[in-house]
């Protein structure tokens, strides 16, 4: 069992924030022990850092609390959490095909500026940008 103060060191997440999540509901209620003191168990951990690859995901505090929702309601509910994720999935996909084309812009850029630090003439066409 872990303190609230320990699993916001272990996590890296405010302890205000972890009785957020607590109240919206992204990770389970949290039994209290003496003093009505949180005791963080090893599956609230697991909730915690799985709450975390959400966020990470780009899931909102919504979407984290309707999986919840559903996960707690049962296996008739898996195609709802499947589809859940692959929308999320679909979101990041178009989320990558934007960076890397904004990576790709940047990049020439620079491929730019070295050359014309080189040269000291700036040219966009540069016929040996590999593209």
């Amino acid at each position: 069992m872990m303190k609230i103060a320990e699993v916001s060191e272990k996590y890296g997440i405010p302890q205000d924030t972890l009785r957020y999540y607590e109240r919206e509901g992204v990770i389970p209620a949290i039994k209290r022990g003496n003093g009505h003191i949180r005791d963080y168990s090893e599956d609230d951990c697991k909730a915690i850092e799985f709450a975390q690859c959400l966020k990470a995901a780009g899931f909102s505090v919504e979407e984290i609390v309707e999986y919840n929702r559903l996960y707690a309601l049962g296996d008739g509910t898996i195609p709802d959490r499947l589809a859940l994720m692959q929308r999320k999935k679909d979101e990041l996909l178009q989320q990558q095909a934007a960076l890397e084309k904004a990576l790709k812009l940047l990049n020439h850029k620079i491929f730019c500026y070295e050359r014309a630090v080189e040269t000291g003439i700036l040219s966009w066409d540069d016929p040996n940008y590999p593209l």
